[in-house]
């Protein structure tokens, strides 16, 4: 191999699996993050489970919150509460807008992995954060909730004698006859999946670039002067 094609093979550009990392992985990342996020609307999001004697087994209540719907056993529940004092609502103002949230967090952040290197790291940043604080935001206003259930009571009811009570957000709790037990379900793991697969996105788009290869520099062979080589034999004949 002469001079050139060894300079020509140094030049070829080879794979850079940095790059490769930083480029196509935030895409898919991003990808499966859309598909949980919109699957999610259709799942629960929490669910309370409620037993009692006269409350077991099939015949014990439960209570799914979706993104924007109550499910379960709200009919019996509501027979329930007239007689102690307590009131759900039968809707929530997180219901209000829960569902275009997801729905933005997932088009935006497919948008974001096409966006130039720059912009995607930031962007896949701000994206789920954004979502995680309206998440975390719509917790705290369910916990008051939940509080204002079992403490803004009607005391006029037949068993008002009942002392005020907290039902649990997460956990199990014995509340007069009742074990209540409340749960996150699918529909919530699989956002906080989401959400990971998003940082995990921008993440890999701050990977550091490949280097270029620094050209090697060939020195020109030096021939001598046809003088030199004539000069010597010429002395040598004299």
């Amino acid at each position: 191999m002469n001079n050139r094609e060894l300079v020509q093979a140094n030049q070829t550009p080879q794979p850079s699996k940095a790059g490769w990392r930083s480029r196509v992985l935030p895409i898919a990342f991003t990808a499966v993050a859309a598909a949980l996020l919109l699957f999610s609307l259709k799942l629960p999001l929490w669910h309370m489970h409620l037993e009692a004697p006269q409350y077991r087994d099939e015949e014990a209540l439960n209570v799914a919150v979706y993104p924007n719907f109550f499910r379960g056993d709200l009919t019996e529940l509501a027979v329930l509460n007239q007689y102690i004092g307590v009131h759900v609502p039968e809707t929530l103002p997180q219901f209000a807008w829960m569902p275009a949230a997801l729905i933005a967090t997932a088009v935006l952040g497919v948008i974001a992995a096409f966006a130039a290197r720059s912009i995607r790291s930031r962007a896949l940043i701000i994206i789920p954060a954004a979502l995680s604080l309206a998440l975390a935001f719509a917790s705290v206003q369910a916990m008051q909730q939940i509080r204002d259930i079992g403490h803004k009571r009607d005391a006029k009811t037949i068993m008002a004698g009942v002392k005020d009570f907290t039902p649990p957000f997460l956990g199990t709790r014995k509340i007069a006859q009742f074990t209540v037990t409340s749960n996150l379900s699918l529909g919530s793991w699989l956002i906080g999946s989401a959400l990971a697969l998003q940082f995990g996105a921008a993440r890999l788009s701050r990977l550091p670039r490949q280097k270029k290869a620094a050209t090697p520099k060939v020195k020109p062979a030096i021939n001598p002067p046809a003088d030199s080589l004539v000069a010597p034999a010429a002395s040598h004949v004299s």
